[in-house]
């Protein structure tokens, strides 16, 4: 990655570089989203990293996925860029979302689908992610939120992208926290980046760009 203090440049002719997935060996129907019956005032005042995480529900975890990264609309005249409940830069989304739960199984958000797949990733590779993200923040029951960003999808469009990427992530995680707190789901972002090549027989480069813990709704005491 170049230097993440360079200015990024906008290439006025980008090249022919198509939107990739992450490599997948089976796929997990997803249910519908749920609407979320909050204000955004009201996620703005509940908002809070969590202390406290039980294992997430899949209906929670797919509504959450959903108003975070699913894709809306393409533009007619360039499909890499697209319209998502998220901004980013040039409408590239070139951050994948990982999940990694508390059994080792590792997925990610098929966001043109609204379903998941099954990641296959190298085992040690995810065994230290997840450990290092615990003595971070003990949270066992937790699901890990992994950000992988596409530095080639960015860098056909942009030069000196290492920041904007950055910055992307950093937006995706902080719209994830106000969805979580309309939600009423635990959500807490960590100072940890993750590892970039976690993913077994990537087709592209990739940059980790963020980690997260995901729970589910806490019980009524």
């Amino acid at each position: 990655m170049a230097n993440i203090e360079e200015e990024p440049i906008r290439l006025a002719n980008p090249g022919c570089v198509e939107r990739r997935r992450l490599p997948i060996v089976g796929r997990v129907a997803l249910p519908e989203p749920r609407p979320i019956a909050t204000s955004f005032i009201l996620s703005l005042a509940h908002r809070r990293s969590a202390e406290e995480f039980v294992r997430i529900d899949l209906a929670d975890l797919a509504t959450w996925l959903y108003y975070c990264s699913s894709v809306q609309s393409v533009h007619s005249d360039d499909r890499n860029r697209q319209r998502r409940f998220v901004p980013s830069f040039g409408g590239l989304h070139p951050a994948h979302i990982l999940l990694g739960d508390p059994g080792g199984k590792w997925f990610t958000y098929i966001s043109d689908e609204h379903s998941l797949g099954e990641v296959a990733v190298h085992i040690e590779d995810g065994l230290q992610i997840r450990n290092r993200a615990l003595e971070l923040f003990g949270a066992p029951e937790a699901t890990l939120v992994a950000l992988l960003s596409d530095l080639d999808l960015a860098a056909n469009y942009y030069e000196n992208v290492s920041c904007l990427i950055l910055r992307d992530a950093g937006v995706l995680l902080g719209h994830g926290a106000l969805v979580a707190a309309a939600l009423g789901i635990s959500f807490r972002i960590l100072g940890l980046s993750g590892n970039a090549q976690i993913v077994r027989e990537l087709p592209f480069r990739t940059v980790a760009s963020g980690l997260a813990w995901i729970g589910g709704r806490q019980s009524a005491s």
